[in-house]
């Protein structure tokens, strides 16, 4: 084994055992000891319809599904998370209203995204037009999904 592959092997090893004591100390699966989680993250989906509507979601990842929520106007719905070492993490979710529906990802690794949540919590807001994402970094609402028509 050249001593490029050593020493980089080396660095996985010890990466993986810094990380496991952080990760086993909150009695940790066997998937977060193989990809420790790095930073940690807030999604909220918030119904913020101009009507009086109720706004049904349904979000998951690959490993948990977070249930069915119906928020009545200004409920919000949140959840928090540790990105992977894999940089793989990804949510999404279903959303519903009277008249639109959609599916959306909400989380997933881009440093667009990133910049946009402030580096710690994304902000969704689903509004009469459609799913709009709080900007931090400059400190406004920008729309990044229509509502598709009937159910």
């Amino acid at each position: 084994m050249s001593n490029i592959k050593q020493f980089l092997l080396a660095i996985y090893i010890s990466l993986v055992l810094t990380c496991e004591d952080r990760v086993v100390a909150r009695s940790a699966t066997m998937r977060d000891i193989i990809g420790p989680k790095i930073s940690e993250w807030q999604v909220m989906v918030v119904n913020g319809l101009a009507t009086s509507e109720t706004l049904f979601i349904h979000c998951k990842s690959k490993e948990d599904d977070l249930g069915e929520h119906n928020l009545r106007l200004g409920d919000r719905f949140s959840w928090n998370f540790g990105e992977n070492m894999l940089h793989s993490t990804l949510f999404w979710c279903y959303l519903s209203k009277d008249d639109g529906h959609m599916n959306v990802e909400v989380f997933w690794d881009d440093v667009i995204l990133f910049h946009r949540c402030g580096w710690k919590k994304c902000v969704w807001t689903a509004k009469t037009d459609g799913l709009y994402l709080w900007n931090f970094a400059n400190g406004e609402d920008l729309l990044l999904e229509k509502w598709e028509a009937g159910w």
